[in-house]
């Protein structure tokens, strides 16, 4: 078999491998920046859900409060500026400075109405992060792309000369000597029965490793990345979840690190992460997440901010379950290289009311947390029952 025939199959096939991947990277490139505009709506829109009462708070409070308040918006690497306006006709933004001037190309999301009394809220999203959220994953398809085409040009040159080359050309060798041993004909036979089971082998090999690197991947998309528990997407997405199959019984432990910034500030973002990590796997680890009953979701739902579903008989014994874990985290601590540094947190628990949604119960939970930094900190107080609902 000439080597000429085998180029020019390896070039075509090349060719044409790189034109649909082409067209396959713009095609995902488009997806994904549906999806990470997508992703930005649904993260602000949970947030402006969570933060809208104490965004009303905050302006009977005054200026300064509302500003504060709307830094917490921060947190979103894709926010550029936020504007509100509330209902008395005041008029604030964050950062302090027109939105116009920000040279960044954006785009704006509106929340009409959102606040008492018919306050908006506007968000402008930073169309630069989406685009590098996007460019970070094709460089990366790209360059598995490269290695994939490679290997294959490499590994199937190979195989193609031992799997069929070399017995058909053993072949074409034996009838130019025009020989009829039979002894030859069966070589042939056992010498292609053989490469055949060993690329054979060599596929499924490759097919497992396939599966452990999907495996791999489902389980860095469903997860924090630091903390190694599941992250705020796949928290909200697996608590939904767990809301429509139960509507009582159902828990949610808001935490909030107490002073998280100064740990930062004064120890750097080096032991801030550490301290972050030992929370995930001391929550991880304290509750339920194997066993016969429904196991519970443990989440980062972003910076310091954690939460916890949980599935348990009673108030009194989530109520305990929520004791347990501050004491366990205030008796928890972090070498900073010149003292050990504790650890405490704000918790906010709520209980789950018939027609609660998942936002309801987070949003009850969020001020409950609210109301423990309130009272000082590093304790847990219950969220109260809306009086419609109890009624």
């Amino acid at each position: 078999m000439k080597l000429g025939i085998f180029l020019k199959f390896v070039v075509l096939f090349g060719l044409l491998a790189m034109a649909l991947g082409a067209a396959g990277l713009l095609t995902y490139k488009n997806y994904r920046q549906g999806y990470y505009e997508g992703l930005a709506s649904a993260q602000l829109a949970t947030a402006v859900v969570g933060a809208s009462g104490v965004l009303d708070a905050a302006t009977e409070a005054g200026d300064h409060q509302v500003n504060d308040t709307l830094g917490i918006f921060a947190m979103f690497p894709f926010l550029l500026c936020v504007e509100m306006s509330a209902s008395t006709g005041q008029f604030y933004r964050w950062p302090p400075l027109p939105c116009e001037i920000i040279k960044e190309e954006k785009y704006p999301l509106d929340y009409p109405d959102v606040l008492s009394g018919g306050g908006d809220l506007r968000f402008y999203v930073s169309r630069q992060w989406v685009n590098e959220e996007v460019s970070r994953e094709l460089r990366v398809g790209i360059l598995a792309m490269a290695i994939f085409l490679l290997i294959f040009l490499v590994g199937s040159g190979f195989v193609f000369h031992r799997v069929v080359g070399y017995p058909v050309g053993f072949l074409v060798k034996s009838l130019r000597e025009i020989s009829k041993d039979l002894t030859k004909h069966e070589l042939i036979q056992r010498l292609t029965r053989d490469e055949i089971g060993e690329l054979t082998d060599v596929l499924n090999g490759l097919l497992g490793r396939i599966r452990e690197y999907q495996s791999e991947l489902v389980r860095l998309a469903n997860t924090d990345g630091l903390t190694g528990i599941l992250n705020r997407r796949t928290f909200f997405a697996k608590g939904q979840d767990l809301l429509t199959r139960y509507q009582h019984g159902i828990y949610f432990i808001q935490i909030d690190l107490d002073h998280f910034k100064k740990v930062n500030d004064t120890y750097g973002h080096g032991i801030g992460d550490q301290v972050l990590e030992l929370v995930g796997k001391l929550l991880q680890g304290s509750v339920r997440t194997v066993g016969e009953r429904e196991p519970d979701l443990v989440g980062r739902l972003g910076g310091e901010e954690f939460g916890i579903l949980l599935r348990t008989n009673n108030l009194q014994e989530a109520h305990s379950v929520t004791e347990r874990l501050r004491g366990t985290l205030q008796s928890s601590t972090v070498e900073t290289g010149t003292e050990l540094l504790t650890v405490t947190g704000s918790f906010g628990l709520a209980e789950i009311i018939p027609g609660d949604t998942l936002d309801d119960l987070y949003h009850r939970a969020d001020q409950a947390c609210y109301q423990a930094k309130d009272r000082g900190r590093n304790q847990v107080v219950v969220a109260t029952v809306p009086a419609i609902k109890s009624a």
